[in-house]
């Protein structure tokens, strides 16, 4: 299966979330629940929208752990303690990692990367693992204990110690372009909910829109014709974000296409084998073989330099 356009997806999502809240508050909505149309309208909005959040979800839930499990095999040279028998990076490429971790428990490898990623009892070389892959873990652990609305809200937001979250592609998301997933992201804080939908959305999405229109539930572009609903010196760039995306029909294209992905999506059947994070089995680095130990520091500083 591709990856995915999270970017893509990201905005999807959002324009889903877009529109609950137009209809919750009549804002540019004329939804009138006892109209039959309308009715059934709502049904199958919700019914398609329940069904996305649901595989997006999972997606990111499975991408969450994968990226946990090959951060985790820094430890073993990044870091003052590691796993006994856990990979290592210099003999197991991220990809690697991306390949077989499928065999562990998904809640050991969460559960491993809250105690490994803590800086207070691990130190760890700048860049690699500490707070923020702990918040990572500790967000992959979410799931199922908050709505998978909710989930994917606070993982969206999530940053890495160098970049954005989904920078990863574990095999399931790709990010084509960091800076206009930020620039996304500034704008869904800033603005008003009608203009998360100016852009266009996958197929599916998109007949929704078009036979919301038709029947005059929501209007989909600002009533005043105007984009001034963002408060922050990025507001040009982001105009010019929006419109390029509402005219450019390569768009739509990619639109459908990270839909019907997603849609088309299948959870990964995480394993049985355990990952034994407990203390007995956590390694500080200085009982390294002392060769071994001077090795990877030299290996640490080449990179630093």
């Amino acid at each position: 299966m591709d990856p995915m356009n999270i970017q893509l997806l990201v905005q999807e999502f959002f324009a889903f979330e877009a529109i609950s809240a137009m209809l919750a508050t009549n804002q540019c909505s004329n939804f009138e629940p006892m109209r039959h149309s309308h009715s059934r309208w709502h049904r199958d909005f919700n019914y398609f929208r329940d069904e996305y959040i649901n595989k997006f979800a999972s997606a990111i839930f499975d991408y969450t752990v994968l990226v946990v499990a090959a951060e985790l095999r820094h430890s073993r040279d990044k870091a003052s303690q590691y796993i006994n028998k856990y990979y290592n990076s210099w003999d197991h490429p991220r990809e690697e990692v991306y390949d077989v971790g499928s065999e562990y428990n998904a809640n050991d490898i969460l559960m491993a990367g809250i105690r490994m990623f803590d800086t207070k009892l691990v130190n760890w070389r700048s860049g690699y693992g500490g707070e923020k892959w702990k918040q990572i873990a500790k967000a992959g652990l979410m799931k199922g204990k908050v709505s998978d609305c909710i989930f994917i809200d606070h993982c969206i937001d999530l940053s890495h110690n160098n970049s954005v979250y989904f920078d990863k592609g574990a095999a399931i998301f790709c990010l084509q372009n960091t800076g206009d997933y930020q620039l996304f992201l500034d704008l869904k804080r800033s603005c008003k909910p009608q203009v998360l939908i100016k852009p266009k959305q996958g197929y599916a999405f998109n007949r929704l829109l078009w036979r919301a229109n038709n029947l005059n539930i929501i209007e989909e572009r600002p009533t005043d014709g105007s984009f001034s609903l963002v408060f922050d010196e990025t507001g040009d760039s982001i105009f010019d974000f929006i419109e390029r995306q509402s005219t450019d029909d390569s768009f739509s294209q990619k639109h459908d296409e990270a839909e019907a992905l997603l849609f088309n999506y299948h959870p990964i059947k995480w394993g049985s084998k355990r990952l034994d994070y407990s203390e007995g089995n956590i390694v500080p680095r200085r009982n390294l073989d002392d060769r071994m130990r001077r090795k990877y520091d030299r290996d640490d500083d080449a990179q630093a330099a």
